[in-house]
């Protein structure tokens, strides 16, 4: 008998067929049942891994067994004259088309029900968080034992085809080349690539990628592939502009991240007072091109609307937003702003971008938040006064509140403007740091997550978020997402570097700390800001190995690290007081540090939230702080956090 004959006559070719069906069927249910429990992906790999070494296995034990009525037997232990082979095979053929069936009908279920019904769900939570008008008190405070639940909770799932669905509606838009006669028009095309990045969020029928992230990839000759990759989309806008006195030439092309295929392209010469209706029909070809219908309240509505009629007031702004993103030269910025709302009283983008300017002052320069504060909120007032839609103003807004602990009015702003614009980077950021400040840490959670999501490669969101799962008991998360920060800035920022010194004191991570203070006191922040820090951190780095040396420093040097120039500056010290045990120190320098920045109006809570400092929490100084910061009377409207709880009216007592 030929080995083609034997291995018919011993059903090996039977074997491999039912195995290989029966293997189909059980990993679609297998996956089916892991999607909707939310298992990570090695889960399902594992599986496919466990099947596939089976099949050859299941061939060789075919060949060398065979069933009989006594049972299994090894294939040369059996007579042929009473072997049953012929039976056996004729049972097979009848499970081998009872799993063909079952196969089948898997086939048509998956091929006719509607796609919104696979795709997954939003947890009620989250559908909670993004509508922003809850009060906090209907959504209980998280144990932080649960963070790791409880941040899955909040962070919106998607399965595999709901997220494939997502990602081919999704963009990024590039900034645009300047090819203008003098080259002098770099802040005109980013302008307008910004505008069309934000007219197309306002469909809110794309996912689009931030402005900080996009923007990362000017000038870098960077394959379509990886850009789509590292920002999580699958279309980008691209182009160039050209701009000559009173005209403008705008070349724009959608193209497909992952081929390279183009799917749009146009060029419009058009005078430069048609610019907002060049932006409106930029928008309108690329959702056509992309298939997506826009949920607009009226058929053939514009997308975009003219924000001033006066285009040297655009052209000002345009060039004001560029800075104020960069977070460089903020005086510049504010200059061109007062002109632009000077020629154009009306321009309520411009009265909003000159407040949130000035919100930012007292964090990266030598200005008070008393000098500044009434003139932002009146600047962010008489843009709500022309356009109540405005999110960035709530947002503003928001900013404002917040500073002056004003949590209740701040809440409000905020949830004001993502209820406009649910994808409103700076707000969902904001947002989360005052949440954090209030020790809200799984709400907050959700919205660094989110600014996360739309700008990912922002070094300020993801230092926000690593921080946040951090303190929120995620500590490996957070470490993650902290070493991604610091590649991202080659370490060269002071607020990723200060955040990563606190975590790693409160793992008594001493040398990693120490080369922390290190890149601290060397980068250009302080170099350019805060000389006096950058000596102070100098002089601290050589002792801090020593428990006496850094106390004693500490303790005789508290009056200047209160005058350093830079936010919060003296919470660094009070992370080596209480990691060497001296509470009575890190104490007196908190009560100092914090009653200077509330006059200051910079003072920042979440600087004291990590878990070394938790000692302090009990303190009556502590206590004092939350009083004088309004935390106490937000808590009990709206629910203690979780370390917190309520004694009678008038008490409290935090761990």
């Amino acid at each position: 008998m030929s080995f083609f004959a034997e291995l018919k006559r011993r059903n090996v070719f039977r074997v491999g067929i039912a195995y290989a069906v029966s293997a189909w069927v059980l990993l679609q249910i297998v996956d089916l049942v892991l999607e909707n429990i939310a298992a990570p992906a090695w889960v399902m790999q594992v599986f496919m891994l466990a099947v596939a070494i089976g099949f050859p296995l299941a061939l060789l034990f075919a060949w060398a067994f065979e069933m009989t009525p006594e049972g299994i037997k090894r294939e040369k232990d059996v007579d042929r004259a009473n072997s049953i082979t012929a039976q056996t095979g004729q049972k097979m053929n009848r499970n081998i088309i009872i799993a063909l069936v079952i196969a089948v009908v898997l086939l048509l279920v998956d091929k006719f029900t509607p796609d919104e019904v696979r795709s997954g769900s939003i947890s009620p939570e989250v559908v909670q968080s993004e509508k922003g008008s809850e009060p906090f008190s209907q959504q209980p405070a998280v144990q932080v034992a649960d963070v790791g639940e409880k941040k899955r909770a909040l962070t919106p799932f998607l399965t595999p085809a709901s997220q494939a669905e997502t990602k081919e509606q999704s963009i990024a838009v590039l900034p645009f080349v300047d090819m203008s006669p003098e080259g002098d028009q770099g802040y005109f095309a980013d302008g307008i690539s910004e505008e069309i990045l934000n007219v197309l969020v306002k469909t809110h029928t794309l996912k689009v990628a931030g402005r900080t992230s996009s923007f990362q990839f000017r000038g870098r000759e960077t394959d379509l592939r990886s850009i789509g990759e590292q920002l999580g989309v699958e279309n980008i806008l691209e182009g160039s502009i050209r701009k000559a006195n009173n005209r403008v030439r705008i070349t724009a092309q959608l193209v497909k991240a992952s081929d390279g295929f183009h799917l749009w392209s146009e060029t419009y010469d058009r005078e430069l007072t048609d610019i907002f209706a060049i932006q409106d029909e930029i928008a309108r070809a690329i959702t056509a091109a992309l298939a997506i219908e826009l949920d607009l309240p009226e058929a053939g509505q514009s997308l975009v609307s003219a924000s001033t009629s006066n285009m040297d007031a655009y052209d000002r702004y345009l060039e004001a937003r560029g800075l104020i993103a960069q977070r460089l030269d903020f005086p510049r910025a504010i200059e061109l702003l007062e002109e632009a709302t000077r020629l154009d009283p009306r321009f309520a983008e411009g009265w909003a971008a000159n407040a949130q300017a000035q919100s930012l002052l007292p964090y990266y320069m030598n200005v008070t938040r008393e000098e500044v504060s009434a003139g932002v909120e009146s600047m962010a007032l008489k843009a709500l006064e022309i356009n109540p839609n405005l999110s960035m103003a709530h947002s503003v807004l928001g900013d404002v509140y917040r500073d002056r602990f004003d949590w209740k009015k701040a809440t409000a702003s905020y949830q004001r403007a993502l209820a406009l614009n649910p994808d409103d980077v700076e707000a969902n950021e904001q947002y989360a740091q005052m949440l954090w400040r209030v020790m809200y840490f799984d709400k907050a959670l959700h919205h660094s997550a989110r600014a996360v999501e739309l700008d990912p490669l922002s070094w300020l969101n993801l230092t926000v978020h690593a921080s946040l799962l951090y303190v929120s008991g995620d500590r490996t998360a957070g470490w993650a997402a902290m070493q991604r920060v610091l590649e991202m800035t080659d370490r060269k920022r002071d607020y990723p570097l200060r955040h990563a010194i606190n975590m790693s004191v409160s793992e008594g991570q001493v040398d990693r700390a120490v080369g922390f203070m290190r890149d601290l006191s060397n980068t250009l922040d302080l170099k350019s800001n805060s000389p006096a820090a950058k000596a102070h951190f100098e002089q601290l780095i050589p002792l801090l190995n020593s428990r006496e040396d850094t106390l004693a420093f500490l303790s005789a040097n508290m009056d200047e690290s209160f005058k350093l120039g830079v936010n919060s500056s003296w919470s660094q010290d009070i992370y080596w007081a209480a990691y060497y045990g001296d509470y009575a120190l890190a104490e007196e320098i908190m009560s100092r540090g914090s009653q200077l920045d509330k006059e200051l109006g910079i003072f920042d809570t979440s600087w004291i939230n990590y878990p070394i400092l938790g000692p302090l929490h009990t303190s009556e100084t502590y206590k004092a702080l939350v009083r004088g910061t309004g935390l106490d009377v937000f808590w009990r409207e709206n629910g203690f956090p979780i370390n917190c709880r309520p004694i009678g009216d008038n008490d409290f007592a935090c761990n």
